[in-house]
C-alpha cells in the first residue's frame, strides 16, 4: 500500500505543480502594471508598520505584523495560483489581527495570556470595545469599524464553506484553469479594500505618532489615503 501511495503521489505532485505554473504565467500576464503597483504595495503595509513602531521603541507587536505580512503576502500569492477561496481566509486572518494589535498595544496583560493561548476576545467585543476607544470613537471610525466588520463576516463564508457559492471548485477558474475575470475581480476588489481600511483604521489610531516615523514608511503607509482621511490624520493638503 506505502509503495503504491508513494508512486502516485510521484506521479500527482507534478501535474499540480504544472497546473500550478500554468495559472501563475496567466496571472502574470493578466496583471497590469497599475494592477501589480496596487496590490503588491498592499503587500508591504505591515512591514513599515513593524519598522515604524519599531522606531518609536514599540517592539513587543513584532510578532503579530509579522503574521499580519504572512497573511497578506500570503492572499497576494495565493491568487496567482487562483485560489481565491484560500486567498479570501487570509484576507479574514488580516483583520482580526489588525483589531487585536490595537487592542493589545495597550492590554499587556491579555497580550501574554493570548500569548500563551489563554485568552480570546470575541468580534464583538473586539469592535465593541475599539468604538467606545477614545481614539476611535468618531462616526468615521465606527463606521469604519462597521464597514471592516462587514468584509471579515464576508470573509467567514469561504472559510466556513456556508454554501457552495464559496467553494473553491465553483469557481470559473478553478473549473477552466484559466483567469476568470470575475474572479481575479471579485478577489482585488477584497484585497485592496482589506488593505486600504484596516491601514487606515491604524493610522488614525497611531495618528499623534506619524509624525515619528521614518518618512519613507510614513510616505508608503499614507500612499492610498484620500483627502479626507488625510483631513481626518490632521494632515495638510495642498
Amino acid at each position: 500500500m506505502e509503495a503504491r501511495i508513494l508512486a502516485e503521489a510521484k506521479k500527482d505532485i507534478p501535474l499540480y505543480f504544472k497546473d500550478y505554473q500554468a495559472f501563475w504565467n496567466l496571472t502574470s500576464k493578466h496583471f497590469k502594471d497599475k494592477d501589480l503597483t496596487e496590490c503588491y504595495s498592499a503587500t508591504l503595509i505591515f512591514k513599515n508598520w513593524l519598522i515604524s513602531l519599531n522606531h518609536i521603541k514599540v517592539k513587543n507587536l513584532d510578532n503579530v505584523l509579522s503574521e499580519l505580512h504572512e497573511d497578506i503576502n500570503t492572499s497576494f500569492f495565493h491568487s496567482y495560483f487562483g485560489n481565491y477561496r484560500s486567498s479570501h481566509m487570509h484576507l479574514r486572518s488580516v483583520i482580526e489581527l489588525s483589531l487585536q494589535l490595537i487592542y493589545f498595544y495597550q492590554h499587556e496583560v491579555e497580550y501574554e495570556q493570548w500569548r500563551n493561548a489563554e485568552f480570546r476576545i470575541k468580534h464583538e467585543e473586539l469592535t465593541s470595545y475599539l468604538k467606545k476607544h477614545p481614539k476611535l470613537s468618531s462616526n468615521n471610525s465606527r463606521n469604519l469599524i462597521d464597514s471592516i466588520t462587514g468584509n471579515w463576516k464576508l470573509f467567514s463564508k469561504y472559510i466556513h464553506a456556508e454554501s457552495p457559492s464559496f467553494f473553491q471548485t465553483s469557481l470559473l477558474s478553478s473549473k477552466t484553469k484559466k483567469i476568470s475575470q470575475a474572479d481575479f475581480g471579485i478577489w482585488r476588489t477584497n484585497f485592496l479594500k482589506t488593505a486600504y481600511q484596516v491601514n487606515k483604521l491604524l493610522l488614525l489610531f497611531f495618528s499623534d505618532k506619524l509624525n515619528s516615523f521614518p518618512t519613507a514608511n510614513r510616505d508608503l503607509l499614507l500612499r492610498n489615503m484620500q483627502k479626507t482621511d488625510l483631513h481626518l490624520l490632521g494632515i495638510k493638503t495642498t
